[in-house]
């Protein structure tokens, strides 16, 4: 299995994908000042695109071959402010259907969760 490609925007952010099986993918980033807020913490849109990176890396790992999907439904849970400078967010696939896919995702900071996530996939056609 080739490791699932990051898209141009997850790289921008700085977000890689560390490990990878199927059904499963660890990413992280390494924060930077471009990604707190005007509060100095962590722009909440950060953790909500690492979620979307990981759980779309996820699906890659899952669906069928020469497919592409898209995300459909992302909701976020914020439950504490991260304390360091690297979050890892891990991504399980807990539904494969035959357009839908669910996952699930956690976001982690010095190993404590800092968020939940849940999204939906869906098989969509090629923007020609």
């Amino acid at each position: 299995m080739d490791n699932p490609p990051l898209s141009p925007f997850a790289a921008f952010l700085g977000i890689s994908i560390d490990e990878f099986s199927e059904g499963r993918v660890l990413c992280s980033v390494n924060l930077c000042d471009h990604h707190v807020n005007n509060g100095g913490r962590v722009h909440g849109g950060v953790l909500a695109s690492l979620a979307d990176t990981a759980a779309g890396a996820a699906v890659r790992t899952v669906r069928p071959s020469g497919t592409i999907t898209a995300t459909t439904d992302l909701s976020i849970s914020f439950i504490r402010p991260p304390t360091s400078n690297r979050l890892i967010a891990i991504a399980e696939v807990i539904h494969s259907g035959k357009r839908l896919y669910r996952v699930e995702i956690a976001i982690f900071c010095n190993e404590k969760m800092v968020a939940k996530t849940n999204a939906t996939f869906m098989l969509i056609e090629k923007l020609k």
